[in-house]
């Protein structure tokens, strides 16, 4: 498995962090920036903030991912997690619960209608921090991240030996 080792190589590759030797690092970051920016815009225009788990919710309900149970295992929760979470969203008029109409022993939730002056800020609030993230990076770079994390990575890894055959199957170059 091909990993950076030492400071030359990750110096190579233009990285100003060390943090961010790992894509993780730096995904993570991403997500704190745009998650803390959103949070401030909204907090100054007079709405209440939400804390990280909460936020991530109202994201998967509002990408269309309704299923307590889906949005558990994209955000690598228990579904009582997120139950537990969505219980204060609920009680906001952030979103509300209702019967699966494909499946009347589950419940989905979706955003509230009482939610609509915060489901426009946050929407216009995430387009002018796009923005600005294009003047800070360049336009063309932003909508490159866009283009790429929009791809289908595929499945999930799901244990050690996948990951060695993934590893071993990739070309390897010269150098």
């Amino acid at each position: 498995m091909s990993t950076i080792n030492n400071d030359n190589e990750l110096t190579k590759l233009d990285i100003p962090h060390r943090i961010d030797r790992h894509l993780l690092a730096g995904l993570v970051r991403a997500v704190d920036w745009f998650d803390n920016g959103l949070q401030n815009v909204l907090a100054s225009r007079g709405f209440k903030t939400l804390h990280r788990t909460q936020s991530m919710i109202m994201v998967h309900v509002a990408s269309g991912i309704e299923s307590p149970a889906d949005i558990a295992r994209e955000m690598g929760l228990t579904r009582q997690n997120v139950h537990h979470m969505a219980k204060s969203l609920i009680a906001e008029g952030l979103i509300e619960q209702a019967m699966d109409p494909k499946d009347p022993r589950r419940s989905v939730y979706r955003l509230s209608d009482a939610a609509l002056d915060i489901r426009g800020a946050a929407l216009e609030t995430l387009g002018e921090l796009e923005a600005a993230l294009g003047e800070r990076i360049g336009f063309a770079e932003v909508q490159q991240l866009k283009r790429l994390l929009g791809r289908d990575w595929g499945p999930e890894v799901t244990g050690h030996g996948e990951l060695e055959t993934a590893v071993s199957a990739r070309p390897r170059s010269a150098g």
